[in-house]
């Protein structure tokens, strides 16, 4: 089995997992135990299961339910050096790392890339390679040369699509709030990431899936709509499977081959 879910998307909370044979790996652990060890039953597993608990950094809709979570399983903890600093709980042995090292967890080869996101030590990730290769990056106020370099190597991609510019200068947030999202600190607007999106076309992306959506400041259909517009310019919109994760919602499976 060589799979990817999202369980949740967004700034209430994130968690994934991905699947290669007998690793399983819980990507972020930002909403509750039980909420996640649903999910897991829906795949047919426990959280004993997990073999590894990545974490991409600190910020609380990507770790809250890490201290109960870390009770119901022997999984080993993997994170950056700066990302563990930052924890409210401490583990036996964790596999703890610098942004842009690799490392091999289990069977599966794994890449990071430092984020610039107004988090220290947080950061992106690849797992696998060749046509079961998924490249993890969200929560990023832009797409520098190693993150791309990391995501060109991935046939699979979960990327960052979390805001429309126009609804997030027109919207509710109070102006600092406005200024950090769309900062280089921040997060991808539909438009970044569709540019993104296009260019890993042509690098042979074949299955897209757009992540953290902000529920004030987007839509689905305008997020989903940037990226394919943008295919469609590069005559690659028929080439790349696209979809969206949803705030709350576990995802079908997507298939790795």
């Amino acid at each position: 089995m060589n799979c990817f879910c999202s369980f949740t998307s967004g700034s209430k909370g994130n968690s994934a997992i991905y699947i290669k044979d007998n690793t399983r790996i819980l990507i972020d652990a930002g909403t509750n135990t039980k909420y996640i060890t649903s999910c897991l039953k829906e795949l047919g597993l426990t959280a004993k299961d997990l073999t590894h608990i990545v974490l991409t950094h600190a910020h609380r809709d990507h770790i809250s339910a890490l201290p109960v979570l870390l009770k119901h399983t022997d999984a080993r903890l993997v994170c950056s050096e700066g990302t563990y600093q930052q924890l409210p709980v401490r583990v036996d042995e964790p596999i703890l790392f610098w942004e842009g090292e690799s490392l091999t967890l289990g069977d599966v080869e794994v890449k990071t890339a430092p984020t610039p996101h107004d988090c220290f030590g947080s950061c992106c990730y690849s797992f696998g390679e060749g046509e079961g290769s998924l490249a993890y990056c969200t929560d990023l106020g832009k797409v520098t040369p190693e993150i791309f370099e990391l995501m060109r190597r991935c046939r699979n991609l979960f990327i960052e699509s979390n805001h429309d510019v126009e609804m997030l200068r027109n919207g509710p947030y109070p102006y600092y709030l406005k200024q950090r999202v769309l900062s280089n600190s921040g997060h991808l607007s539909n438009k970044d990431c569709a540019n993104i999106v296009s260019r890993l076309a042509i690098e042979g992306v074949e299955k897209v899936m757009l992540g953290h959506l902000s529920e004030t400041n987007n839509l689905p259909r305008l997020a989903i709509g940037e990226s394919y517009q943008a295919l469609g310019r590069m005559g690659a919109d028929s080439d790349v499977l696209l979809g969206a994760a949803a705030a709350r919602q576990m995802q079908a499976p997507m298939e790795l081959r």
